[in-house]
């Protein structure tokens, strides 16, 4: 049988077979090309591009920076703003902040001609950064409180937990773990009293420092291989500003300082004792304790009063960080 089916097969019945088989494989090997195009597209469109907003990854659905690189001007930021429905009107009027965290000052702040319009630009750009820090510090003091409590309830806390307290307390500038204290270390700094501090050390972000070295808030250092040199320095003076890689690194180190630094313990007790008596933050209250934040003492107190009380800084005391994640990239439509 299958010797009379062999001579049945003709050389046609070869060629065709042959033509099917070639068919087949050509099928296969463009459809794996297809499929490896599209795994590589599909992973490249993964990477971020050099302009992307990215999320920070310290806090929860905390979003929206714009990477490393990536040229920020004022008008892109404005035209990101705009799209996320981002104004400073909206936010005064129902405290909603986006999460949009810029790693860097609009480089061309300086160029708007309008003051009016470059402060809001300032604004919109450090509120988020503040609010942010401001939750990730509210989250510290909560657990604190909590081991606070289960300790004078007389329950114990885990070795993780004791670790963690001991190191908070180093962190906060303590020599010993001391819960009161730290307690009034690891609290918020109300956005009034930032924005303005801010404003006034970076020159509503547009001196150089700020622009070269995310320095909002005039930190000094002391090396000599880190940090700006001021634009005015006494002679004999050795200080330098504080730089910084993002603004974010920023707005943490000024929030540390204020609630670690020796010099700043009235603002503590201050804070306190406005906690204590139920009263919201006061950012224009809680300015006269800086007097040791600036060598002009007074003069530094009544600037940055003047700030918050002529721009209205207070409603932003009540402002938060809505849930909804910002992503995209500069310049883009899903920005």
């Amino acid at each position: 049988m299958i010797r009379r089916a062999l001579r049945r097969i003709t050389f046609d019945h070869v060629a065709i077979a042959f033509i099917v088989v070639v068919t087949a494989g050509l099928y296969y090997a463009a459809a794996h090309a297809l499929l490896q195009f599209a795994a590589s597209s599909a992973a490249d469109s993964r990477k971020p591009a050099r302009a992307d907003i990215v999320a920070p990854s310290d806090g929860p659905r905390a979003s929206a920076a714009p990477a490393d690189g990536a040229t920020i001007t004022s008008d892109r930021i404005a035209d990101v703003f705009a799209r996320i429905g981002y104004r400073l009107d909206t936010v005064r009027a129902d405290g909603e902040v986006p999460r949009v965290f810029l790693t860097s000052l609009p480089s061309d702040l300086s160029d708007i001609a309008m003051p009016e319009r470059r402060k809001i630009m300032f604004i919109e750009t450090a509120l988020p950064l503040i609010l942010h820090v401001n939750e990730l510090i509210a989250l510290d003091r909560e657990r604190v409180i909590d081991l606070r409590d289960r300790m004078a309830a007389g329950r114990a806390i885990t070795d993780d937990e004791r670790t963690w307290l001991e190191r908070a307390a180093a962190a906060y500038g303590l020599d010993r773990l001391d819960m009161d204290e730290l307690l009034r270390r690891i609290d918020v700094i109300p956005p009034s009293l930032a924005l303005a501090q801010s404003a006034e050390e970076s020159g509503w972000g547009t001196s150089r420092v700020a622009q070269e070295g995310n320095a909002l808030f005039g930190q000094f250092t002391w090396s000599d291989n880190g940090g700006l040199l001021p634009d005015r320095r006494g002679d004999g003076v050795r200080y330098r500003i504080a730089v910084f890689d993002q603004l974010m690194d920023c707005v943490k180190s000024y929030a540390l300082n204020l609630n670690s630094h020796p010099a700043y313990d009235k603002f503590r007790r201050t804070r306190a004792a406005q906690r204590h008596d139920n009263h919201a933050l006061d950012g224009f209250a809680l300015a006269g304790t800086l007097g040791r934040y600036s060598e002009r003492r007074l003069a530094y107190v009544r600037a940055v009063r003047t700030i918050i009380r002529r721009n209205a800084l207070d409603v932003f005391d009540h402002a938060r960080l809505g849930d909804r994640v910002v992503t995209g990239a500069i310049g883009s439509p899903d920005a």
